[in-house]
């Protein structure tokens, strides 16, 4: 029984049920070629905030609204990858022409500049609640 509970301690309601602020961060950075450059955040009520660089679309600010079906399914996501166990920086300082992915759900950040975990599954569903997202401009 006790083994039961400390996994749903580490269930997909516990990255929902963080303090954190925003409740997810997704980021991609620059590369000296075409790779695609954008930051989002996830707040915990759903709102999305997306701000394209390079390489992608929409460029510029917009915001969206992710519904509680989408939260969930990012949070099962993140626990059939073991989110929580790759956590952590893989990165070589001494390259310089990388782009990375920077993640925190939760508690859980990954730098991931060379050599990161396997986190395609989630990047994947990630990309494709982006895709669907009906985006708004920001106001300016």
């Amino acid at each position: 029984m006790l083994g039961l509970m400390g996994w749903g301690c580490r269930g997909p309601k516990s990255f929902l049920k963080s303090d954190a602020s925003p409740l997810l961060s997704y980021e991609r950075t620059m590369c000296y070629g075409s790779c695609p450059a954008f930051k989002l955040d996830l707040q915990a009520d759903g709102a999305v905030f997306f701000h394209g660089r390079a390489h992608t679309q929409p460029l510029g600010k917009y915001r969206a609204q992710w519904s509680p079906a989408d939260l969930s399914k990012l949070a099962q996501t993140a626990v059939d990858v073991q989110l929580d166990k790759k956590a952590g920086t893989y990165d070589n300082p001494m390259i310089m022409d990388l782009p990375s992915t920077r993640l925190h759900f939760g508690e859980h950040r990954v730098l991931d500049r060379i050599d990161g975990p396997d986190l395609k599954a989630f990047y994947s569903v990630l990309d494709s609640l982006i895709s669907a997202s009906n985006w708004v401009p920001e106001p300016r």
